[in-house]
């Protein structure tokens, strides 16, 4: 009997559950004036502010994959939904720096559950070990297709 994984490729699977988490996420966010792609940006953010890394757009381009345009479009909707704020670098004034505000810091600490919610329902049902091997196959397979993109 054929598996349904030699019925469909892979990349059918995975872009299924991408849009699906990303609904359920939407649907978790609506309540915060944010959607998914908003949240993983400015917990991003934080992060990187945690840790002491200078914010600017083309850092961000760069750390999460996206064009100047749409890291400025995230960047305006958290702007206007008072998530973050945008000043003059002092040590460049060709740039902007970021910082979170405390709006974005109350989210962050009370509901960014609504990001691993999403890891929940994917991994329901699965063992510790099955979690672990999970990430570390989906680990290999990001490595994979990263590595053959790189190629020049």
């Amino acid at each position: 009997m054929l598996s349904v994984f030699d019925k469909y490729p892979y990349s059918l699977y995975i872009k299924l559950i991408a849009q699906k988490i990303r609904e359920i996420t939407d649907q978790l966010l609506t309540e915060y004036g944010l959607n998914t792609s908003q949240a993983i940006l400015l917990w991003h953010i934080n992060q990187s502010i945690e840790e002491n890394i200078e914010i600017n757009r083309k850092f961000l381009e760069k750390t999460m994959a996206l064009s100047g345009p749409s890291v400025t479009n995230l960047l305006n909707g958290l702007e206007k939904t008072g998530f973050i704020s945008r000043n003059n670098n002092p040590a460049d004034g060709r740039n902007l720096s970021i910082d979170v505000t405390a709006k974005a810091k109350q989210f962050i600490n009370e509901k960014s559950s609504a990001l691993s919610k999403s890891e929940e329902l994917v991994t329901e049902g699965m063992s510790s070990a099955e979690k672990a091997m999970f990430v570390s196959l989906l680990t290999r397979a990001f490595e994979n297709v990263d590595k053959q993109l790189s190629k020049p």
